[in-house]
């Protein structure tokens, strides 16, 4: 067994197996703290385990070198070491090669939201015209609850039918001493008890600044457009719809934990 030959082996596994660490942990960390979303689970669940593939990797070839102790002779022979041009561009590509594997990640989760805002929309033009006369009843907005149980019981039946929705929400503008307020009606919205007074008040919930400035154009310019929000695997998809003069925004909401690339 040529020791020369091993140590040099060794050594190209170690700097492999180091290299691919220092990868690994760029992208682990990008994908947490900008909150990425780009493989798909099972490839994702791969991506973490292999790190133990590479600690492996790692102590082999460190103990191939303890084992036959030839690192000084390697060095001895100065035919083999590198010239310092080619160490200082493989630095240089190393360094130019950090900025790009993030930007990879990024469009990768542009990508993976562009697939699920297509989804989405594709899934609530297909729910919106299957259940069209059940939704035109909501538009009939009353605050009453039949008409509440009425919401929460389609938008129930929307939920479980098709699987890239988690929830389904209408939302809808109304007075509340004389203020113009968002409410928002969910299949947890259910008022069967007769004898408890129902409050507007307890329908008014919280949105982003943006998601508000939305609901106005819809609300008091009768914009139609669809709007599309990807945040942190958050996604969420505004269909405006009127009938009659009556306005209503329904919401199709996903939350994953993963993207949509299996390698």
């Amino acid at each position: 067994m040529n020791s020369k030959k091993m140590v040099k082996l060794s050594n190209t596994i170690g700097f492999v197996s180091v290299l691919a660490l220092i990868y690994w942990v760029i992208i682990f960390i990008t994908m947490q703290v900008f909150g990425l979303r780009v493989f798909k689970e099972n490839t994702t669940t791969t991506f973490y385990f292999s790190i133990l593939g590479i600690l492996a990797l790692m102590s082999g070839a460190f103990l191939i070198n303890v084992m036959f102790n030839l690192s000084r002779i390697a060095e001895r022979d100065k035919n083999e070491d590198l010239p310092a041009k080619k160490n200082k561009r493989g630095i240089i590509i190393f360094l130019a090669s950090v900025p790009a594997v993030i930007c990879l990640l990024f469009l990768g989760n542009f990508i993976s939201a562009k697939k699920m805002e297509i989804n989405l929309k594709k899934s609530a033009d297909e729910m919106i015209e299957t259940f069209s006369a059940e939704i035109d009843r909501l538009t009939e907005y009353s605050f009453t609850k039949e008409w509440i149980n009425d919401t929460a019981n389609t938008l129930t039946v929307i939920e479980k039918i098709d699987e890239n929705f988690d929830h389904v929400y209408l939302i809808l503008q109304d007075d509340i001493n004389g203020n113009k307020m968002h409410l928002t009606f969910s299949r947890y919205s259910t008022s069967k008890d007769e004898k408890t007074e129902t409050d507007k008040i307890d329908y008014v919930s919280k949105s982003t600044l943006d998601e508000r400035e939305y609901f106005e154009k819809v609300f008091h310019e009768k914009h139609k457009e669809k709007y599309f929000v990807s945040k942190d695997g958050s996604y969420k998809l505004f269909v405006p719809l009127e009938k009659n003069g009556n306005i209503i925004i329904l919401m199709f909401s996903n939350a994953r934990s993963y993207g949509t690339f299996s390698s």
